[in-house]
């Protein structure tokens, strides 16, 4: 959603010095003027260069003509003229002014800055320029900027809801939610019927966590601009956090029925299936978002977690490798290839996807538990234990971690830390705290190593069978057969 209805102003209405009233040249700039008030800017260009003619020093035709050319989008031609005036009267503040527009009309937001910068320098006062540059430094990113120029004009000029709007994003774009809200509420005040204001303020209250305020605004947003897709989008993600599940898909339905290619809203209703383990209409949504955009994130992770959950393995696998391809630096998606190419049997592959995260964030807990894990299964017990002790250093109530370490002392004789693990992993168990509660195949596999181990043999037997029970649903066949091979060496 853009600032299409925030416009660069346009310069103001010049007079000629006296010297030139009276003749035929003022006759013909004033009625360029008057042509120009009235939007009729190609006649207008046609008297100014009239103007131009009878008088080539005539400085301010050229910023006019310059200005009507603006309007015209003939930016090159405008340039030009302004180009002119300069050569004319090198300390002339509209003509860079008139020039930094140019620069801005085209894209070229550095070259417009610097022309901002010597229109303000040279007449200070001028909000327009500040109004410019605030503009300019929107789109360079610059938010400090923006809201430097815009407490400038709001300072002398409370009322100008441009600079009010330009604030308000800025402060949206800083994460200053609250600050925004107040900036968006005197915008309103000033131009009460503006969606954009109240969709960019529902998204604020939002992201506060005031969702009751933030479907009020979308409501009225949508009230006031009832055909654009990405207000139904939003209000339906909304919804979907109230839990009100039907209103949001009819809002998804609705946002596809305006914009068939949203490939956001397409990933949103995905949501709604997978929780509701429709699994085969998620993953058709999933598909279509992917075909509109091959590059959304959550739509490739959607996936990647539905055939995960279904065994396509291979499937999910290619989807964590387009993450990865997208964002190099994308950990979620290493950490999800790192335990399908565990359940594959990958060793190797496990222990430098985990390496790759360790670069980014040594002290990432999925990856050095998993690191932990197939460090253990491939003999490197040592380096094991290191792994998942960097893990406890950083969630210490992680059970499967401990019972895991406590399988390598007992492996590496050292009784008395082994048991020491085991006891601390079911206090923690007992108290409620297990930060790994949801187990997978390689915490029952650790836990019932670690009851044999502690002479609950039963109970050890009810959860190593568990494990491999998990493994196979998972088809992790290498750990699966690790498992039937535990439990037929105990005699279980």
């Amino acid at each position: 959603m853009s600032d299409s209805h925030i416009k660069l102003t346009s310069a103001q209405t010049l007079e000629l010095p006296k010297h030139q009233l009276n003749t035929q040249v003022q006759k013909l700039y004033q009625q360029g003027n008057d042509r120009a008030f009235r939007g009729e800017h190609d006649r207008a260009v046609l008297s100014y260069t009239q103007a131009i003619d009878l008088d080539p020093n005539c400085v301010l035709a050229y910023c006019a003509r310059g200005n009507s050319l603006l309007k015209l989008k003939n930016y090159h031609a405008a340039k030009a003229d302004y180009t002119t005036a300069l050569k004319l009267s090198p300390a002339l503040a509209i003509a860079d002014g008139g020039i930094a527009q140019v620069y801005y009309e085209l894209g070229e937001y550095s070259a417009a800055l610097v022309a901002c910068n010597r229109a303000i320098l040279r007449e200070p006062e001028n909000l327009e320029f500040f109004h410019c540059r605030a503009l300019v430094n929107k789109q360079l990113g610059d938010a400090a900027g923006v809201l430097s120029d815009c407490k400038f004009m709001l300072e002398r000029q409370p009322s100008d809801s441009s600079a009010r709007w330009l604030n308000a994003r800025a402060h949206f774009q800083m994460g200053n939610y609250q600050i925004a809200i107040f900036n968006f509420n005197q915008y309103l005040n000033l131009r009460t019927d503006d969606f954009y204001a109240h969709y960019y303020r529902g998204i604020c209250y939002e992201r506060l966590e005031n969702l009751t305020q933030a479907l009020v605004d979308l409501d009225r947003a949508i009230e006031l601009k009832a055909d654009m897709a990405i207000l139904y989008r939003r209000r339906g993600r909304i919804y979907q956090q109230l839990g009100d599940f039907t209103n949001a898909v009819l809002d998804y339905d609705r946002a596809i029925e305006i914009d068939p290619q949203m490939a956001q809203a397409y990933a949103n209703r995905a949501d709604i299936y997978m929780s509701r383990g429709d699994y085969p209409r998620a993953l058709m949504q999933c598909n279509q978002a992917i075909r509109f955009d091959p590059q959304l994130v959550s739509a490739h992770y959607q996936r990647g977690v539905i055939n995960t959950e279904v065994g396509n393995l291979h499937a999910a696998l290619a989807d964590y490798h387009r993450l990865i391809q997208i964002n190099p630096q994308d950990l979620k998606a290493y950490v999800q290839r790192s335990w399908i190419y565990f359940r594959h049997g990958e060793y190797p592959a496990v222990m430098t996807d985990c390496e790759s995260i360790l670069m980014l964030d040594r002290n990432s807990v999925p990856a050095n538990y998993l690191l932990g894990v197939v460090q253990s299964l491939s003999g490197f017990k040592q380096e094991a234990v290191y792994s998942l002790t960097k893990v406890m250093d950083a969630q210490p109530n992680f059970v499967c971690a401990l019972y895991h370490r406590g399988l390598l002392q007992h492996d590496l004789k050292n009784e008395a830390k082994a048991m020491s693990d085991f006891q601390i992993a079911q206090e923690i168990q007992s108290q409620g705290f297990d930060c790994s509660t949801k187990r997978d195949e390689t915490g029952l596999y650790a836990e019932g190593l670690a009851l044999y181990h502690m002479g609950q043999p039963e109970t050890a037997k009810v959860i190593l069978h568990q494990a491999a029970l998990v493994a196979q649903k998972l088809k992790n066949t290498v750990f699966y057969r690790q498992i039937v091979f535990t439990i037929e060496a105990l005699g279980m």
